[in-house]
């Protein structure tokens, strides 16, 4: 199985509803193409882990690439994993008025999502990788504008 690993900025202009719908889309096209992962937006950062066969990956990785709403798109871990770290397509994302209240719904989900999955049983990289950007992003102590 393999993974990839990529955070990117969202762009300045993206609004509340182009997010959710990032978010709806990402998980429709992905459950049509065989492809399980967890995305994670907060405070205009993603942080996107996508799994399956390495041709559509990387294909949809292109795709990303490619698409402005994405700034500064960073890779952050490539790896081939001996079975699928996710059962499913996830996501984690929500627009509370609170920061606070935002933050801790996300860690609340991400660790749902994290410890449901085979994510625990594998030792490679991709897990490690994915666990320390999120944690490091929800630690952001600044003021959400939106998601």
């Amino acid at each position: 199985m393999f993974s990839l690993i990529y955070k990117s900025i969202a762009c300045k202009d993206l609004a509340h509803n182009d997010i959710k719908d990032v978010m709806q889309k990402a998980s429709f096209f992905n459950s049509q193409n065989a492809i399980t992962g967890c995305l994670v937006y907060h405070n205009h950062i993603f942080i996107h882990l996508l799994e399956g066969d390495e041709k559509p990956v990387r294909r949809l990785f292109g795709k990303i690439s490619g698409d402005a709403r994405h700034e500064d798109i960073v890779l952050l871990n490539v790896e081939e994993n001996t079975f699928s770290l996710f059962s499913d397509f996830s996501t984690v994302y929500n627009n509370f008025e609170d920061a606070q209240d935002q933050v801790r719904h996300k860690r609340m989900l991400f660790h749902q999502i994290f410890h449901g999955a085979d994510i625990v049983k594998s030792p490679g990289g991709s897990k490690l990788t994915l666990w320390t950007q999120v944690n490091n992003l929800l630690k952001t102590k600044n003021k959400l504008h939106y998601g």
